[in-house]
């Protein structure tokens, strides 16, 4: 794909950083992209080239059916891709009522919405024939009982729809447990709201036995896109968002996200995440994103030219083989990793923590891709900056009028 080709008008909803790095390769290739803004998360319509558009979700997803129908009535192809598992969810439902020159992979009928389900996507996982952790869905106290009689403790807590648990509960959403009764103390609130969670067999090891397979898979069962990662740090540690990771072939993390994507019957865009038991070297399928990851721009860093061959897969055009992966490339998200970086060196003693700090530098080695500090589209850094500045100003302010 060419500079020259003639781009869709692409639609981003709630892009975060990967919306951003699939927004920052498109436009340098001539196309239009817009970018569809919750209230309070407008940094990202700072990058340059792209439109922005400010629009919250709620009330079910109305206000954002009316944006999209409002760009698809002056007649252009539109191209809409999610980069959060509500904006995948809202989709699934909403694109029976849009037109038809909007184009997105998400359908009713599709695989979406069982794969967003962690307790569905692990059925389809077990009857693809990979390794999957034992797991049971507790929602009250009599199940978290029956459990916790045969669980292999220690356990993994998770919720099963991932985005709901963020809108009610905050960021921090997979939770390792010692036995029972830290696991009832945890789950008290989620049962009192009649939240559905699993309790899961935890697979050891750190965050860098974790291994990510991201792909396309169109219909026909072909992945015009798919390449692979290892996670180095993410945040929070152990269970969180990649803060830093590096391009890499991971052949058994590929082949179980494409036994698990080809039992489901899936189509569109799709991370896997597995993770290689510690001790024994065995990799196991943890779950599955079914939409642009956190750290998709990597894929552009590494040089499989994941973007373009996004949207051509979707406009159904042909595509030749895809570029090789080159391994060892990195992306870094320091507004994240910072929040991993600075409590390490805080608990390390002081004379540890320059060899510590010279050794979590390394880990920055082959850095392609940087989210919203890319020096090259600045716009976004400096929004996030001038943010900080004027809330440090309003609190310094607020403490000068306290004083007497």
């Amino acid at each position: 794909m060419t500079a020259g080709t003639e781009w869709p008008h692409i639609v981003l909803l709630e892009p975060f950083n990967a919306g951003l790095a699939l927004a920052r390769r498109m436009t340098a290739l001539g196309a239009r992209v817009t970018v569809v803004l919750q209230p309070g998360h407008t940094l990202i319509g700072r990058s340059r080239g792209v439109e922005s558009i400010v629009v919250p979700c709620e009330p079910a997803g109305e206000p954002w059916l009316e944006t999209l129908q409002r760009l698809a009535g002056r007649g252009e192809e539109i191209a809409v891709l999610p980069a959060s598992d509500r904006a995948c969810e809202f989709l699934v439902h909403a694109l029976p009522k849009l037109p038809d020159n909007v184009l997105a992979f998400e359908r009713l009928d599709g695989a979406h919405l069982k794969l967003m389900d962690k307790h569905e996507a692990d059925a389809i996982a077990t009857r693809a024939g990979v390794r999957v952790p034992w797991t049971m869905p507790v929602g009250d106290p009599q199940q978290l009982a029956a459990a916790a009689e045969v669980a292999p403790w220690p356990c993994v807590i998770k919720p099963v729809l991932s985005h709901e648990w963020r809108e009610r509960y905050g960021q921090e959403r997979v939770f390792l447990v010692a036995d029972a009764d830290e696991a009832a103390e945890l789950l008290a609130r989620p049962f009192a709201d009649g939240f559905p969670m699993l309790l899961m067999q935890y697979v050891p090891g750190g965050d860098e036995q974790l291994e990510e397979a991201t792909v396309v898979r169109l219909a026909d069962g072909s992945y015009p896109v798919r390449w692979g990662c290892r996670k180095l740090r993410q945040y929070p540690p152990g269970f969180g968002a990649t803060t830093v990771a590096e391009s890499a072939p991971v052949p058994e993390a590929m082949e179980i996200a494409e036994r698990v994507l080809d039992e489901a019957g899936f189509v569109g865009v799709a991370n896997v995440e597995t993770k290689r038991h510690a001790d024994t070297g065995e990799n196991w399928f943890l779950e599955v994103n079914v939409r642009l990851p956190g750290h998709w721009g990597l894929g552009d860093a590494c040089g499989v030219q994941c973007s373009q061959r996004l949207l051509a897969a979707l406009l159904g055009r042909p595509l030749g083989p895809q570029p090789p992966l080159r391994a060892g490339v990195r992306v870094v998200f320091p507004e994240l990793d910072k929040r991993v970086v600075g409590p390490m060196l805080a608990g390390a003693p002081a004379w540890r923590r320059p060899a510590l700090a010279w050794r979590l530098a390394q880990s920055y080695r082959g850095t392609r891709e940087l989210g919203m500090f890319d020096p090259r589209d600045p716009g976004p850094a400096l929004a996030l900056a001038g943010d900080f500045t004027r809330r440090r100003l309003a609190g310094l302010a607020a403490r000068v009028q306290k004083s007497p």
